[in-house]
């Protein structure tokens, strides 16, 4: 080439003008083209190569004016608001800008932007499809349109803010760094995935005119994650080890959700309301429900309590109120079985001497029923569990429901009693009673003996069997009557108002169940 330095520059020029407005892509022509300059060039070299490398690190704004549905085609892309289209798709340091138009737009790949952001007057949607997205330090910001991700994983490095429209379908993996805030009066942000706070200091907030809710929240941040308003999640809340989660002066409801704890959770004088508590009085395995206890026995207790794992690396300590119908109250303290179990488990000693109260020791001179409670301080929801506490009996596992396990155990124990008082007062049979010898090879009959007795020693043994069992005597006949278990006033209107909550406006099922109380128990329950 014999051009002069000066026309090399004149045509040069414009080519570098177009440089500053694309991001270069490095193309064998673009390479080409630079590498036929003269070698005497050396002032446009370097001038190339600053508004190379320029154009390379400058952070611009790409504006969605298409008419297409693809992320990736340039022609739905512009440099100005209402630009002319042509222009790069967006790159890993630009802004993603939807100001105008309603389309709805899809992403097929895995893309990588400086941030998002839609505006309020935006009235199209976003889908991720099969694709991904990233937005770097300038975060997401959603003014208006619908945001839909699937299954697909989201993630910035800067915050998230939603001031209006709709984000939904977050069934994967949403993670950033910054902070969240959602809010605005028709305000929709619904999450059926995990959101993951990574960052340092984060704080999430929830406005009260805004509907937003998350179903799994981990809590990964190396400092700490505040809540900023009253949240809720559905799920699972992590804290990771070494994590922080701090509620502040603000309510966390996760009723029925599952509370998973490795760090801190720091409640302040906010709360965590969470109802997936169980309180049983146990054995000594801490497992399964006891009915009652003798005195001078060890009586064992067993919460189950996610939100009172405050600290994931350390055993926590809850306190339950342990009373007796004499008055006698007393204040057990339960410890977490390690770290993480927000299980706690404690005991008492019992001793048979006139109660006095808060000494360390249930104390009893006559049976009693003991009953234990769990309130939490947080929230003040309670959870108790009952057992007897007898003179001379043994311990027996109880099978009832919650909290009424010892009552359905004494009642099985009675009946057993009687039936078997029943059983054994029917009348010797005149059947022949054979004595046999079981030998290796053979069953051979010895003798045949016919044993008999007259009506009245029949009777004698009858009520000999029913004196030792503990049923009224009577002579009126030789056929026994039916035994009734002697029931209180406060067992037939603890059972006919269960019975009732069962199977009021059900005539059948109530008829039967009240011919079973009348022959039992000898009362019924009456709508």
């Amino acid at each position: 080439c014999n051009l002069s330095l000066y026309m090399q520059v004149v045509l040069w020029v414009p080519i570098a003008i177009y440089l500053l407005n694309c991001t270069p892509d490095f193309s064998p022509m673009y390479m080409f083209t630079l590498f036929h300059l003269r070698t005497g060039s050396v002032v446009f070299l370097v001038v190339a190569g600053f508004f190379l490398f320029t154009a390379s690190a400058h952070a611009a704004d790409r504006y969605w004016g298409g008419t297409g549905d693809r992320w990736e085609d340039t022609t739905n892309w512009s440099a100005l608001p209402k630009g002319a289209t042509g222009a790069s798709v967006p790159g890993a340091s630009d802004t993603a800008i939807f100001s105008t138009s309603g389309t709805t737009v899809q992403i097929r790949s895995a893309v990588s932007v400086g941030g998002l952001r839609f505006s309020t007057a935006w009235a199209g949607s976003l889908l991720l499809g099969t694709g991904s997205l990233y937005a770097g330090s300038t975060g997401i910001s959603i003014g208006g349109g619908t945001f839909v991700a699937g299954t697909a994983a989201v993630s910035t490095s800067g915050n998230f803010t939603q001031t209006g429209g709709t984000v939904r379908g977050l069934q994967g993996t949403f993670t950033l760094s910054g902070s969240i805030s959602i809010t605005g009066a028709s305000t929709v942000f619904s999450s059926t995935g995990t959101v993951v706070f990574d960052g340092g200091t984060q704080t999430s907030t929830i406005g009260s005119t805004a509907s937003g809710a998350f179903k799994n929240v981990t809590i990964a941040s190396t400092t700490s994650t505040t809540i900023g308003s009253n949240q809720a999640v559905r799920g699972i809340l992590q804290v990771n080890t070494g994590s922080t989660f701090a509620i502040g002066i603000y309510t966390l409801s996760a009723t029925g959700a599952s509370i998973v704890n490795y760090g801190t959770i720091n409640e302040g004088t906010g709360k965590i309301s969470h109802t997936a508590t169980n309180m049983i009085i146990s054995d000594g395995t801490y497992v399964s429900q006891q009915a009652g206890f003798p005195v001078g026995a060890t009586v064992y207790f067993s919460l189950t309590e996610q939100d009172e794992n405050i600290n994931g690396t350390a055993q926590d300590t809850v306190s339950i109120t342990v009373e007796l119908g004499n008055g006698d109250s007393e204040a057990v303290t339960l410890q977490e079985t390690n770290d993480t179990s927000a299980i706690f488990v404690g005991s008492i000693a019992t001793s048979q001497i006139s109660p006095t109260a808060s000494n360390g020791t249930l104390e009893a001179d006559t049976s009693e029923i003991i009953t234990a409670t769990f309130t939490d301080a947080q929230d003040a929801l309670t959870n108790s569990d009952t057992a007897d506490l007898t003179v001379g009996s043994s311990p027996a596992t109880g099978t009832g429901s919650h909290g009424a396990g010892g009552k359905a155990a004494r009642l099985a124990l009675m009946r057993a009693r009687q039936a078997a008082a029943l059983k054994s007062s029917a009348p010797e049979s005149d059947e022949p009673v054979v004595k046999v010898d079981y030998g290796v090879t053979k069953v051979q009959p010895r003798s045949v003996q016919r044993k008999t007795s007259t009506p009245s020693e029949r009777e004698v043994r009858l009520q000999n069997r029913l004196q030792q069992y503990g049923v009224p005597q009577s002579t009126s006949s030789l056929k026994p009557a039916a035994v009734r278990e002697q029931v209180t006033e406060n067992f037939k209107v603890r059972t006919c108002g269960r019975v009732m909550r069962w199977f009021q406006g059900n005539g059948k099922m109530l008829g039967r169940v009240n011919t079973r109380l009348e022959g039992r128990f000898g009362f019924t329950c009456r709508e």
